[in-house]
């Protein structure tokens, strides 16, 4: 880059982009790791978990100090217990989320088919005419239905009677 401002906006963006993915990579494997760059300023920058200092002395064979690399290693293991469990919890409760979104879109498509069950007295006037044209519909139904069991019968007087009925609303 020939502009010197925009090429330390670009270094500082990625030296911050590669101490997190660094970060991360100890976090998940549980390991020891330093990361060394230098900046367009011959600036120093470092990253090490859990220090660069311990990360050098392993790989120089000078050996890390013998106690505090053993309490270091039982943390960085429970640290990547931890958020392994963290990476288990925030995939649960993305899958909870996404099921709470599924039964609310089947809650909705419900509704819009069983709204007539609702109480008359919370319908909007869309719906009371919906429900009243339902109700015409089935009074309809009902009276051809008795005219075809009317039909069918024996002319009794009992079973005459009782289905000459007109189904009024």
């Amino acid at each position: 880059m020939s502009n010197k401002r925009n090429l330390q906006v670009t270094f500082s963006k990625r030296r911050t982009g590669i101490f997190k993915k660094a970060s991360e990579l100890t976090t998940l494997c549980g390991m020891n790791l330093a990361v060394i760059m230098s900046s367009p300023g011959n600036r120093v920058f470092s990253f090490g978990s859990p220090s660069v200092d311990s990360v050098i002395q392993h790989y120089t064979a000078q050996g890390p100090p013998p106690l505090l690399n053993l309490e270091l290693n039982e943390a960085s293991i429970d640290e990547h217990e931890l958020h392994v469990h963290l990476n288990n919890l925030s995939d649960q409760i993305a899958a909870e989320k996404k099921h709470k979104k599924d039964l609310n879109r089947m809650l909705n498509a419900a509704e819009e088919h069983v709204w007539f069950v609702m109480p008359i007295k919370s319908m909007n006037d869309a719906q009371l005419e919906t429900y009243k044209k339902m109700l015409e519909e089935l009074k309809t139904y009902a009276n051809e239905k008795r005219e075809k069991l009317l039909q069918r019968l024996p002319n009794t007087s009992m079973g005459v009677a009782t289905l000459t009925h007109d189904f009024r609303f």
